[in-house]
């Protein structure tokens, strides 16, 4: 049967969706599923036996429709989700807008995941591609050691969320990196070593669903806290995680302040476009133990960091050699952009 292919319209089923309704502890289908369409090989050679005989030449393809395992009606039951296991919450305070937009996008396609026992994730499958088309905005991205300007800035504030929630929650880790040098947004929280980078196709985020019962993923994005929230729900097998105190090593002071000047800017105009941090190498140790206690897992994260540093910008009409003594904190204050000839 080699040799056979399947026709235009034949695709692979599509899970449903879902969130968790904690009071009925019920499924409520957020996106329905779809149906794959697959080739009968052995019903369409039926078809050609029957007919090669005959003046009938034209002899139809045989593709029958396949459910998804966890369709539309399964239930909660079912699949056993029945409660919340892993939650964890990052900010993003002082974002651009843009950064908050990309958020907000990527994140949605990550809503009502169903993950099935011993299944891979990987973030990449799901995230799809970056661009303009599906609703990306130009915002700072990590790339190549240094920070500019790239479709898709603030990815990376989802995949670092969901790390955090699958970390807590025991399950396998497979592939994670972290950023080139250590971000505020992500040190909050969690503090350092604690982040997972993206870079489709190249770079992804994958762990392994190690129970017997179905994941439900949600997220929840919090415009006004400036925050990013995911909940995995499933069933409870009496897992304990704990978090080693990072440990340090070859700390690195931050680099020297850098400036920039951008004729683009409004006349007064400064900002700041990155953020110092200290280079080091950051290690931290995770231990999962099972219901009765026993060690199940250990891991340790490796995360090496550059040292790096302040980056601003200036307009027109800025003597960046007569600022005035708080413009630090004016910064603080404004998101990182301020106008002095307001």
């Amino acid at each position: 049967m080699a040799g056979w292919h399947c026709p235009p319209n034949c695709a692979e089923p599509e899970n449903a969706r879902f969130y968790f309704d904690d009071p009925t502890r019920q499924l409520v289908v957020v996106e329905e599923h779809v149906n794959g369409r697959r080739l009968n090989i052995e019903a369409t050679l039926a078809q050609f036996h029957a007919q090669v005989q005959t003046a009938n030449r034209s002899i139809p393809l045989v593709v029958e429709e396949i459910l998804p395992v966890v369709h539309s009606g399964i239930t909660a039951e079912e699949l056993g989700i029945t409660e919340l296991v892993s939650e964890r919450t990052t900010w993003f305070y002082g974002s651009s807008s843009e950064r908050k937009h990309n958020i907000a996008r990527s994140a949605a396609n990550f809503y009502g995941i169903v993950i099935a026992p011993g299944e891979e994730f990987s973030f990449n499958k799901y995230l799809g591609d970056i661009s303009e088309e599906d609703g990306y905005k130009p915002a700072l991205i990590i790339y190549g050691g240094q920070t500019i300007e790239g479709l898709g800035g603030g990815v990376c504030q989802v995949s670092t969320t969901l790390f955090q929630a699958v970390f807590w929650g025991g399950y396998d880790l497979g592939s994670r990196l972290p950023h080139a040098y250590r971000v505020g947004y992500y040190d909050d929280g969690e503090g350092p070593g604690m982040d997972a980078t993206v870079f489709t196709p190249l770079v992804d985020f994958t762990f392994t669903n190690n129970t017997e019962h179905y994941l439900l993923i949600e997220n929840y994005y919090n415009q006004e806290f400036e925050s990013l929230t995911f909940k995995i729900y499933s069933t409870g097998i009496g897992r304990r995680v704990e978090k080693s105190t990072p440990v340090f090593e070859n700390v690195q002071p931050p680099l020297a302040d850098r400036w920039e000047y951008d004729a683009t800017l409004a006349p007064g105009t400064l900002k700041q476009v990155e953020w110092a941090a200290e280079g080091a190498r950051v290690i931290v140790e995770r231990t999962v133990y099972n219901f009765a206690d026993e060690l199940r897992d250990q891991d340790i994260l490796v995360s090496d960091y550059i040292p790096w540093g302040n980056v601003y910008q200036y307009g027109p009409d800025v003597n960046i050699n007569n600022l005035p003594r708080n413009w630090r904190d004016l910064l603080d204050e404004n998101q990182g952009e301020i106008n002095l000839n307001d």
